[in-house]
């Protein structure tokens, strides 16, 4: 399995690449257009996708932009949100850009590697 992680926060960032390196192929995009070269150079079957990165209106905006490219670009991979805080807003916002699994910062191992399976 191939996962790209795009999460602004660096803290979890490193966190999910430590816990997941040792069983998957795991990248780490710098930025959107790096996001969009890996999933176009070697499509990945999962991506985490930051949906709280910067001031909260425009992050959830620009977190839409970058899910609906991904998913007409790449339609079979599955996108994992990754938010500050569990609230129904978020989760109703990651449902309608076709997320159907959101972890929560700070990240637990358990919850990382239940979102995957």
């Amino acid at each position: 399995m191939k996962i790209v992680i795009f999460d602004e926060d660096l803290r979890s960032e490193m966190q999910m690449y430590l816990a997941l390196s040792n069983h998957y192929e795991v990248t780490v995009a710098e930025d959107e257009d790096d996001l969009m070269q890996l999933l176009d150079q070697d499509a990945a079957d999962l991506t985490f996708l930051d949906l709280d990165s910067g001031e909260k209106k425009k992050a959830q905006k620009k977190s839409l932009e970058i899910a609906t490219k991904i998913q007409k670009k790449h339609p079979k991979i599955e996108l994992v949100g990754i938010c500050d805080n569990r609230n129904a807003d978020i989760t109703q916002l990651a449902a309608g850009m076709g997320i159907k699994r959101v972890v929560t910062r700070p990240i637990k191992n358990r919850e990382l590697l239940d979102a995957i399976g």
